[in-house]
């Protein structure tokens, strides 16, 4: 049982030093709670940078009253400013310092509220900042692995090397229980928690966001109808989004929930998933899939305690999410047709696809692959096609298809 003390690998620690080489400011984004200041602590410390957060009073109402002064403070050897937006005026000072200097690796930034984070990046330091998004823990970090398995090796020409690397790493992370990964979730302090306690933590952080945080994104009429309208997205992930659906529940207009969804997403707590629809020679259901950012989140949010076939799904594009933040040669879409076939996700990558389906069943055959043949049939740059599921089997169900266990992938 990991314990508040145990340090996971992340991922994305490689790319932000890479980032540091290459650009003066780098900022982290991300929901609460998933890491961002101790990657970042961890980071600074190694490069003997200044570190200061605003989430100290004394240190918030100095980078207010006198940013310049603040920042001239923090001396030229490279800083980490966590809650970074609680200084709005703050951004404007490092572009100041950033246009007299150019040296790559200047700042280090964070914060919590990362729609505000994200506006002042863009709008005060283009060309002059990058920013990475830190993610709830994968299962490769939950193992302590120090890299990201990924799904790129899935892409490659030679079927024989695809299903021996899938024999490997089936062999290295042995079977597990899908609903006991999704409970534990992603989120450090929820996956050290005691599991009888883990729900009611991630209940209460719906519940903080929805009635504080949210106030520092946008000006909220209803705190508890917000709340209500998260709820509702957490019980409907891995479905797809239904706008009115949502305004006819929550009696709450369309143009509203819009906004809230948009809020939402830019704090990182859902995802959408665009749909495929290039050269289908169909018609496409145009409508995203929705996402909440964690499958243990979705499930207390929701206030469910028993996981479903939709969290499963959820976990997978968590890890897809990461895969994809990878390389900008990579995508993910999901695809359905009008007559109803559809696939879960639909992975891009230097211009191939591959079609992946998700089964929460301890058994697949060649039925479950019937619509990744479909859709092989009208893609042709589609090397195979992939059935996940909790069958242990790794094998061929149907030319071009694969089934395999999910552990042997994430």
């Amino acid at each position: 049982m990991p314990d508040a003390n145990t340090h996971y690998p992340r991922v994305i620690h490689p790319q932000l030093n890479s980032d540091l080489s290459l650009y003066p400011v780098v900022a982290v984004m991300g929901a609460r709670q998933v890491g961002k200041s101790t990657i970042c602590l961890e980071i600074a410390e190694a490069r003997g940078f200044a570190r200061r957060t605003l989430d100290e009073r004394d240190v918030r109402e100095q980078a207010i009253a006198d940013p310049e002064g603040f920042l001239a403070d923090l001396g030229d050897r490279g800083a980490f400013i966590d809650e970074v937006q609680r200084a709005p005026d703050l951004m404007l000072a490092i572009k100041a310092v950033v246009d007299r200097d150019r040296r790559n690796g200047q700042y280090l930034l964070s914060g919590s509220n990362q729609p505000k984070v994200g506006k002042s990046v863009s709008d005060s330091l283009v060309g002059r900042a990058t920013y990475r998004t830190l993610r709830p823990l994968t299962l490769s970090e939950l193992r302590l692995a120090e890299d990201h398995r990924g799904w790129s090796f899935l892409f490659g020409p030679d079927e024989a090397v695809v299903l021996a690397e899938l024999e490997r790493r089936a062999a290295s992370s042995g079977p597990l229980d899908w609903r006991s990964v999704v409970q534990a979730g992603g989120f450090p302090r929820a996956v050290a928690a005691p599991s009888a306690q883990r729900l009611r933590m991630l209940d209460d952080y719906v519940e903080i966001f929805s009635r504080r945080d949210i106030l520092e994104i946008l000006e909220v009429e209803s705190a508890p109808r917000l709340e209500a309208c998260l709820r509702l997205t957490a019980a409907r992930t891995g479905q797809e989004l239904n706008v009115t659906g949502l305004s006819n529940d929550l009696g709450t207009p369309v143009t509203t929930i819009r906004r809230w969804l948009e809020a939402l997403q830019r704090s990182y707590l859902i995802e959408l998933i665009p749909p495929y629809s290039r050269n289908s020679g169909q018609r496409v259901i145009k409508a995203p899939k929705l996402y909440s950012v964690d499958a243990a989140l979705a499930l207390a949010a929701s206030r469910e305690t028993t996981p479903s076939g939709f969290h499963l799904e959820t976990l997978v594009a968590s890890d897809l999410l990461v895969w994809r933040d990878g390389a900008p040669t990579r995508d993910l879409y999901h695809w359905r047709l009008g007559s109803g076939q559809e696939v879960d996700f639909i992975l891009e990558q230097n211009g191939q696809l591959l079609p992946v389906e998700v089964k929460a069943s301890d058994a697949v055959g060649a039925s479950e692959a019937r619509h990744v043949v479909t859709f092989r049939e009208r893609h042709a740059n589609t090397p195979r096609g992939i059935v996940l599921s909790s069958d242990p089997a790794i094998r061929v169900i149907r030319p071009g298809v694969i089934a395999c266990p999910w552990w042997a992938v994430l």
